[in-house]
């Protein structure tokens, strides 16, 4: 407790000592201010970091790439004296290593990885348009032609959700439809009962629904 009661005899040993924590730490919305920058100086300074020249720490904990010949010699490239906070926060906040991060920094990951696949496509893409042109006929020439089209401009096939079963649980991704709008559903060939049986939950008919036709569909 912070304060004791009149009636209790002060010489005698109480928990005086103990501090109330409650009231001195800091609330949960405190964070770092992380990769904070607070003075650049030009030129080395007594007590500062001999690798880098920072004032805000020593060359024991310095984190930058240590140099052949360190600042403190060389007198050039100086890096910035960073920020310092001394905050008293609580067992679990001490221990956050998401402390002071800036959620808006991910958009950087993100276009990275975007930019490496989209080089990968372009480079998949122009390695078949080169092993088709490699090859001679009108009937390559045509398939060169059908690589070069943009597949989201494609008419014959659309792009259509789908749930996929994983051993995790489903995930929702887009993939490509492969059946063309003008073809006929199998099962619509024959709308006869006594045809052959349709499995709507396997999506599957092993019988062919038109026996005696000349032409049966594939």
């Amino acid at each position: 407790m912070s304060s004791a009661p009149w009636y209790l005899n002060s010489k005698k040993p109480s928990l005086k000592h103990q501090r109330n924590w409650k009231n001195d730490l800091n609330s949960k919305s405190t964070c770092y201010d992380r990769g904070a920058k607070i003075f650049q100086a030009e030129k080395y300074r007594k007590k500062a970091c001999q690798n880098c020249g920072a004032m805000s720490h020593d060359v024991k904990s310095c984190m930058y790439r240590p140099r052949k010949v360190g600042a403190k010699f060389t007198n050039m490239y100086i890096a910035p004296d960073e920020k310092v906070e001394s905050l008293k926060l609580d067992y679990a906040a001490k221990r956050d290593r998401w402390n002071g991060y800036d959620t808006s920094d991910y958009h950087r990951v993100v276009e990275r990885y975007e930019a490496r696949e989209n080089a990968r496509k372009k480079y998949l893409k122009e390695q078949k348009i080169k092993k088709l042109e490699e090859n001679d006929g009108d009937d390559d020439g045509l398939r060169v032609d059908e690589a070069k089209v943009d597949e989201s401009r494609q008419m014959d096939f659309a792009k259509v959700e789908k749930r996929f079963r994983t051993s995790g649980g489903g995930s929702t991704g887009t993939v490509r439809n492969l059946h063309i709008r003008e073809d006929t559903a199998k099962y619509l060939l024959n709308l006869d009962v006594n045809s052959a049986h349709y499995d709507p939950k396997t999506r599957s008919m092993r019988e062919d629904p038109l026996p005696s036709s000349k032409y049966r569909s594939e």
